[in-house]
């Protein structure tokens, strides 16, 4: 797949997008192949992965973005004239905290200042091994990575607003996503307990493909605000941009068919949701868990579940304690009765080897809260929706809202 973004990106810049189509003829190809050979060499992949992270073997098995720098003109909106990067990795902190604002967002039991501990926490171990290793990269700076929060995680409104809020909605229909209006696109409402299509962490390319956001501008402003000494306020002139056509102008296929969308999000990312599912779990006890103590509509408190299956070695006694527990979550409406088995069952095959390390002995609250977090780390795969897929027959790491026209990972 990146081989065939860096393809996309040569032939974006080699036709003329704005003023019609200029397509590449066969009699065009050495002359194309010398103009972008810095994106087509076989070696081009050393200047965009480290080799720790390409050899991952999520990283072999999924696709994610590289970790040096962006995919080339993955920072413009297509169909637009496209930026000059400031960086690099413009992408990478705004990439962060969308995933961080998503994550926020769904979520009921964290508060704010929780999470955002947790995000700076695990990006400045992220990025400080990353930069040891590779000095190009940048080093964390807890001043940008609250600059890009800010875009994309919002404090959660006054209670007394929120409750005027929802009186002023009761026309919603059940299951229904409350939306606030909001002048910014970068808004978030607070979180919720049944906001069941609220994550969407790796539509941040699309968006971006799509002219929601301005990265470049906001870089921009951030990076006068470190020159100058104070807040820059952005510029009021800067045009508003407004989706269209059926459901996007059509930019999200042509995004994806340019690798803008990953499967798995960085490592950041991974550390990042993995310790939020760590702190979900803290306060489930030391002891046993039973299934009507936990919130059937929490992965991390399925997941925990699933890991108390896994050391049960009577089948039995094991098929009654997930039979239990796919039913509490079919109850909570996070996934249908059909697929709810198969899930706890790959969930499960998943996890039987880490846990065999404890004999049969449910551990104390921290070294399980351990394993969980080194289980998702290495298999982040756990954090996919719910959809099984129809060409691989596993769960795919696919967090569409709807089928959008065949493009199977478009976010409509």
């Amino acid at each position: 797949m990146f081989y065939l973004a860096q393809i996309a990106a040569a032939y974006y810049r080699w036709t003329d997008q704005l003023h019609g189509d200029d397509p590449l003829t066969f009699s065009d190809f050495d002359a194309f192949y010398t103009a972008h050979h810095a994106l087509l060499n076989p070696t081009a992949w050393r200047s965009y992965y480290s080799t720790a992270f390409l050899t991952q073997p999520n990283t072999a098995r999924f696709y994610r973005m590289p970790d040096l720098q962006d995919l080339p003109d993955s920072s413009s909106p297509l169909c637009l004239p496209r930026d000059h990067p400031v960086s690099k990795h413009v992408l990478q902190l705004p990439r962060w905290a969308y995933t961080v604002g998503r994550t926020g967002h769904r979520q009921p039991f964290l508060p704010f200042d929780t999470i955002t501990e947790i995000a700076l926490r695990t990006l400045d171990t992220a990025l400080t091994r990353l930069h040891a290793a590779y000095p190009s990269t940048p080093p964390f700076s807890e001043p940008h990575a609250r600059f890009w929060l800010d875009e994309y995680y919002k404090p959660p409104i006054a209670e007394s607003k929120q409750e005027a809020w929802s009186t002023n909605t009761n026309t919603q229909l059940e299951g229904e996503e409350k939306i606030r209006s909001s002048s910014s696109p970068t808004s978030d409402p607070s979180p919720r307990k049944d906001n069941r299509e609220a994550w969407g962490p790796h539509h941040f390319g699309l968006n971006v493909a799509s002219g929601l956001y301005d990265i470049h501008s906001l870089e921009a402003q951030y990076l006068a605000q470190v020159s100058s000494g104070k807040v820059v306020e952005p510029e009021p002139s800067k045009p508003v941009f407004f989706w269209c056509g059926i459901p996007d102008g059509g930019t999200a296929e042509q995004a994806l068919q340019r690798g803008w969308q990953e499967e798995i999000g960085s490592e950041a990312e991974v550390e990042f949701l993995a310790a939020v599912a760590v702190e979900e779990t803290a306060g489930l006890g030391a002891g046993a868990i039973k299934v009507d103590e936990l919130d059937g509509s929490i992965r991390s408190h399925i997941l925990l579940a699933v890991m108390q299956a896994a050391l049960v070695e009577n089948m039995q006694e094991r098929e009654h304690f997930l039979g239990a527990l796919e039913r509490r979550m079919v109850q909570k409406g996070r996934i249908g009765e059909e697929r709810a088995g198969r899930w706890v069952r790959e969930a499960l095959e998943i996890m039987v080897p880490y846990v065999r390390v404890w004999q049969g002995k449910w551990p104390g609250a921290e070294k399980r809260g351990e394993m969980l977090r080194r289980i998702l780390v290495e298999n982040p795969l756990l954090f996919a929706r719910w959809k099984l897929s129809p060409v691989v027959r596993q769960f795919a790491f696919d967090d569409a809202k709807v089928d959008c026209l065949g493009c199977q990972a478009a976010y409509c």
